[in-house]
């Protein structure tokens, strides 16, 4: 079925730090034919230097070259070395993303919604994809990559 979102529209007005990219996303946003997930990285407590833990988010960006076409993605070096990432996917979840990138295995992935009108959730994905203060979660983020 036809989708009334406009990935390519919204991936081309994506400011990180503006919270009108959020507005604008709320007012096309698809709930039928599109969903969120978030993903945390498991091992964050292998992570040693900045650099190194970068590289993991750098690999997984370009492991999932190929699918601009379904899916956005911002992801987060924060805290202690942890990584955190908010995704957008054509369709109910994940599952082509999986079978074309081995890293996903390495990250815990949850939905946010289906329905996500309540401000938490709303609160939840403008925290990740247009953070306030360089924090997300509370925590101090120190990278961003956008897949996009």
């Amino acid at each position: 079925s036809s989708s009334s979102f406009d990935l390519t529209a919204f991936k081309s007005s994506y400011q990180p730090n503006d919270s009108a990219t959020m507005t604008k996303f709320w007012e096309t946003y698809d709930k039928e034919n599109w969903s969120i997930w978030k993903c945390v990285y498991d091992y964050a407590d292998d992570n040693e230097d900045l650099t190194a833990t970068k590289e993991i988010v750098t690999e997984f960006m370009k492991k999932s070259a190929g699918m601009e076409s379904e899916c956005f993605g911002v992801m987060h070096v924060c805290g202690k070395l942890e990584i955190e990432g908010l995704w957008l996917f054509k369709g109910e979840d994940p599952e082509n993303m999986f079978g074309k990138n081995e890293d996903t295995s390495w990250f815990s992935w949850s939905q946010l919604g289906p329905d996500l009108s309540s401000d938490p959730i709303k609160k939840a994905i403008a925290d990740i994809w247009a953070p306030a203060n360089s924090t997300t979660g509370g925590k101090a983020i120190q990278d961003t990559q956008v897949f996009q």
